[in-house]
């Protein structure tokens, strides 16, 4: 049994939301400790180094408008390279072929109307949805009473503008749009800063790979981040928090940030009980379905073919693909998206049988050159212990009209964060660093308060 430490604030989860607040606290004078119970820090930003190739496996891209990410790049001296996106992206809808230069498929232009028309619809909604507090929105009831699905299908009138934006916004959410409260999509779109700067969330991406923001984060912090020490335990109360660890050590503390998935902060036994709307909230959090391929060919065959690597399908298991290959370098590299129900059947699949399909997805985008790659890397984030789903969660109709403010509201000294709850980018990288930002300002008001 390892005796008892005391800190001011106990992190629970080494994600960016569980750094970043710890960065805050220190900045305020507060002793932390973060406790992750994986052997890693960095949540769904994950990378590795393979063969001098940088592969990312999560959380990848970035917007220029993601004000905190740019901050750590130039703090910790990392480099951004933009997305290619010289040449033809290519469209597959309902069984036809488009290629493009823009973002958007030469569609009909009865369709390209439609498009107009629900970006505009959907930017006029953004004004009277409450970033904060979305739940509180004159809107949310209406709009949390169907799924995205249910929405698109009222709004739009040309089927091939539903398919568009049907495939864009799945890839998008890591899951089908009859899953999604069209709040939350809502929600999302808020945080982000309306249609156009969603749009930008992939323009750039870190060379040293996007692992580089949690590892240097955690260099600076040191021996607060204690891997391998997964939190089994919590008890609460006005005295303050003793958090119990898997291996027999417990820490005390002032309060406690749990920033880790909604879903996984219910696994957490606490004593006394979570109240009810909390509970019940994170029993009704939807992971969603993600898996990432990184797929290594001799060369960027794909760029000699007029293409930019950047693919869509609405009918088959890889849903998206773009182009990571280095710059400078001689190989290339294709990053392949599955989501929703097509990243399940991919999950269920032997895993020579599912190299052997996404290789056959990428040959129906960019002919039979994608069959002979020189490696092949994937994660299936669903079959992640401590992911179980998508890159982020979301819920499904009715649960934020109802138990929204739970998922931010502060339960005696236990506070929360994570990608989630953030109102500025949502579940994007620069989200969860807002979270953690915000979950340890609540913290350091209401010690203040109580001071």
């Amino acid at each position: 049994m390892t005796a008892n430490r005391h800190t001011d604030v106990i992190i629970v989860g080494a994600g960016l939301a569980g750094l970043s607040a710890a960065l805050e606290l220190r900045r305020n004078g507060k002793t932390v400790v973060v406790l992750e119970a994986q052997n890693r820090v960095g949540g769904r930003v994950f990378s590795e180094q393979r063969d001098g190739i940088i592969i990312d496996y999560g959380a990848q891209w970035i917007s220029p408008y993601q004000t905190r990410v740019h901050a750590l790049i130039k703090r910790y001296g990392l480099a951004t390279t933009p997305t290619y996106r010289q040449g033809n992206t290519l469209f597959i809808m309902r069984g036809k072929r488009w290629t493009s230069r823009s973002d958007v498929p030469p569609l009909p232009v009865s369709s390209k109307l439609d498009l107009y028309r629900v970006r505009h619809k959907l930017d006029t909604m953004s004004e009277r949805i409450d970033r904060e507090e979305p739940w509180r929105s004159v809107l949310a009831e209406r709009l949390d009473s169907q799924t995205m699905e249910t929405w698109l299908a009222k709004t739009m009138f040309t089927s091939q503008g539903q398919s568009f934006c049907r495939l864009i916004a799945e890839e998008e959410l890591s899951g089908t749009l009859t899953e999604v409260s069209m709040l939350d999509f809502m929600w999302e779109l808020v945080s982000a800063g309306g249609v156009d700067r969603l749009f930008t969330g992939e323009e750039a991406w870190i060379v040293e790979g996007a692992h580089s923001l949690p590892d240097r984060i955690a260099a600076e912090l040191g021996e607060a981040v204690r891997l391998q020490s997964p939190v089994q335990r919590i008890e609460w109360g006005v005295g303050g928090v003793s958090v119990h660890t898997g291996d027999g050590g417990c820490w005390k503390g002032d309060k406690v940030i749990v920033a880790i998935p909604p879903t996984f902060t219910i696994r957490i036994d606490y004593d006394p009980p979570l109240p009810f709307m909390r509970d019940q909230l994170c029993q009704k959090v939807g992971q969603g379905s993600a898996s990432k391929f990184v797929v290594v060919y001799e060369y960027p065959f794909w760029r000699k073919n007029g293409m930019n690597g950047m693919a869509y399908s609405d009918s088959d298991l890889i849903r998206a693909t773009m182009d990571s290959t280095m710059p400078g370098q001689s190989l290339g590299v294709l990053t392949a998206l599955s989501s929703g129900r097509e990243a399940r059947n991919l999950g269920l699949m032997e895993e020579r049988e599912r190299e052997k399909e996404v290789l056959r997805c990428l040959a129906n985008f960019f002919g039979d050159s994608a069959l002979r790659p020189l490696a092949y890397y994937e994660k299936d984030w669903s079959a992640d212990r401590w992911a179980r789903g998508g890159y982020g969660a979301h819920f499904g109709p009715g649960v934020l009209s109802q138990f929204g403010p739970s998922l931010t509201e502060p339960v005696g000294p236990i506070h929360w964060a994570g990608s989630e709850t953030a109102s500025e980018w949502r579940l994007y990288m620069e989200g969860a660093l807002q979270s953690g930002e915000r979950a340890a300002k609540e913290v350091l008001a209401s010690t203040e308060r109580q001071t």
